[in-house]
């Protein structure tokens, strides 16, 4: 292990869950909240975001507005996907992917679209996934799009939205080390991509990114930072650590899944503004 002929699959034990992964079978700790598997882009909201408001968003559930789902339907049409995803009607849910029967269901089902599946020879795949394990917790990256030349992945695209144009300027922390954690993956299964961007556009603008792979390669191939592809869209190519600096942010991240420390806070009037949580949150700043 890793290995790429066979997809990991999740399997409940009752209160306790094991991962397959081809002739390996791995028993998932306890993790906090009952979680089963961490999805990447934890990882870079608890190290640049709020490690708080995650805790709160399981103790509480989590709210859904307008624009996440605005934001998975510019997604279908930029990627030519059907997306689908569990708790995702406007308002308060208690659902969360990565816990419990629903838990296991998201992740065998994302299992279908395994990049030891994908066909290399197409000029890029949608919304593969991608898994790690590390200190027996399964990790699960859903990269939007990974562009193939000859015949290797290559490329890894990150897609963000917004209706604010100010927004497609600068790539926060969090979504850079997501978009991050994707290159480390295709890495730790054996592959070997070249680099990595975030796009960011405003939502509904007259540009689809599976319609213009060949001027994203060009770019990824001989530009770095900020390249505007078009109006209201802006590719950033990210700098990519090694793999061990990679993993000492997951190691980090872990240990709060795994018990070994309380939730780290980050109060700040911008974060908190934005936050569901912050009239109940004890660190609230902006009650």
């Amino acid at each position: 292990m890793p290995r790429l002929d066979a997809a990991p699959h999740i399997e409940l034990m009752g209160e306790s869950a094991v991962l397959h992964w081809g002739s390996e079978v791995i028993r998932i700790p306890r993790l906090k909240h009952g979680a089963l598997f961490l999805m990447s882009g934890y990882i870079g909201s608890q190290l640049w975001g709020c490690e708080y408001k995650l805790s709160l968003d399981y103790l509480r559930g989590r709210i859904v507005n307008e624009s996440i789902v605005y934001g998975l339907l510019e997604h279908s049409r930029q990627l030519g996907v059907d997306e689908e995803a569990l708790g995702l009607d406007v308002g308060w849910t208690p659902v969360i992917i990565n816990r419990g029967e629903e838990g296991a269901y998201f992740f065998n089902e994302k299992m279908r679209n395994w990049i030891g599946y994908a066909d290399f020879t197409k000029p890029f795949i949608q919304e593969p996934s991608l898994v790690m394990v590390r200190s027996d917790v399964p990790i699960l990256g859903l990269p939007d799009l990974i562009i193939n030349v000859d015949g290797k992945p290559t490329y890894v695209i990150e897609l963000k939205t917004t209706s604010n144009p100010r927004n497609i300027k600068v790539v926060r922390g969090r979504e850079s080390l997501q978009a991050e954690s994707y290159f480390h993956m295709l890495t730790y299964l054996g592959l070997s991509p070249r680099g990595v961007a975030v796009v960011k556009m405003i939502r509904g603008v007259d540009f689809r990114i599976i319609d213009n792979i060949d001027v994203i390669i060009k770019h990824m191939e001989n530009a770095e930072g900020a390249i505007t592809l078009t109006k209201h869209v802006v590719m950033h190519r990210i700098k990519v650590r090694s793999f061990n600096d990679f993993l000492k942010d997951v190691d980090y991240a872990l240990e709060y899944w795994l018990g070994f420390r309380n939730p780290r806070p980050n109060p700040s009037r911008g974060l908190c503004s934005l936050c569901e949580h912050r009239r109940v949150c004890p660190y609230s700043v902006v009650r």
